[in-house]
């Protein structure tokens, strides 16, 4: 299992890794959103197997895991559920977009963290030799129920933190957050997503004219950007990285008092 600590010794032994890497993802988010409360509550969009699940439980946070794919669900139950340590996590067993109802779930493998809902992420897939080394197929689909940001706003709270990775449906995703969280952050797959990734930083720069954002390919070292930007100054440094797979992240308020 990948997110083991045999799994990190494994990689410290093939690769040189360090194994204490999830300490630093750790201090990173600290960094980023600041003291938190007890049970702050952090949204995990697209939670796959739980990997910074597991991060925003180390801060003391109260997640809710949102994740469409039912074997990813299972595991989060068994690793995250009521008796293991820390804060129960939720887990919504839907998928989240613009619009509550349905919709499909392009399925590379049961479990993967390649399972889209976006038709040009399959696309972009099966013709790409590079990215992942060859081509890749999504040869199952699977009808799964969805829900927006708004909504489970209503059910569970203004969370703290918002984090989206869906694999190319981001700004679907941020098209349904009708208010301003303190920070989010979604994941921008480059150069084939590069227009989605400025529609997402349009969608949060209307939410709030102050907020700011910054990028990171790693989520352990310090953010990319030495000073965060507004959005008309993003955007050109966003159109020109050549990083292949970055985290945006967007403080709505930065002088609110989070760290650097």
């Amino acid at each position: 299992m990948r997110e083991t600590f045999a799994y990190d010794c494994y990689r410290k032994w093939k690769d040189g890794r360090p194994v204490g890497w999830r300490r630093q993802e750790v201090q990173f988010y600290r960094s980023v959103l600041g003291p938190l409360a007890p049970r702050t509550l952090i949204f995990d969009v697209g939670a796959n197997r739980g990997q910074r699940t597991r991060v925003f439980r180390k801060l003391g946070a109260r997640v809710v895991a949102i994740e469409p794919d039912e074997s990813n669900r299972a595991l989060l139950a068994r690793r995250f559920g009521p008796g293991g340590p820390g804060f129960p996590v939720v887990i919504v067993g839907k998928a989240v977009s613009d619009a509550e109802g349905s919709a499909t779930l392009w399925v590379h493998e049961p479990g993967s963290g390649l399972n889209s809902l976006s038709p040009k992420w399959v696309e972009t897939l099966a013709t790409d030799q590079v990215r992942f080394g060859r081509r890749l197929e999504f040869g199952e689909r699977q009808d799964v129920a969805t829900t927006t940001l708004q909504a489970l706003i209503r059910e569970f709270g203004n969370p703290h933190y918002i984090k989206v990775d869906v694999e190319g449906h981001e700004a679907a995703v941020l098209r349904g957050l009708k208010q301003a969280v303190p920070v989010v952050s979604f994941e921008v797959n480059l150069p084939e997503f590069l227009g989605e990734g400025l529609e997402c930083v349009a969608i949060l720069a209307r939410l709030s004219a102050q907020g700011q954002f910054n990028w990171t390919s790693d989520c352990r070292g310090p953010p990319a950007l030495a000073q965060w930007l507004a959005a008309d100054e993003f955007a050109p440094n966003l159109r020109g990285c050549r990083a292949a797979s970055i985290e945006i992240f967007w403080r709505a308020d930065p002088a609110g008092g989070r760290g650097p």
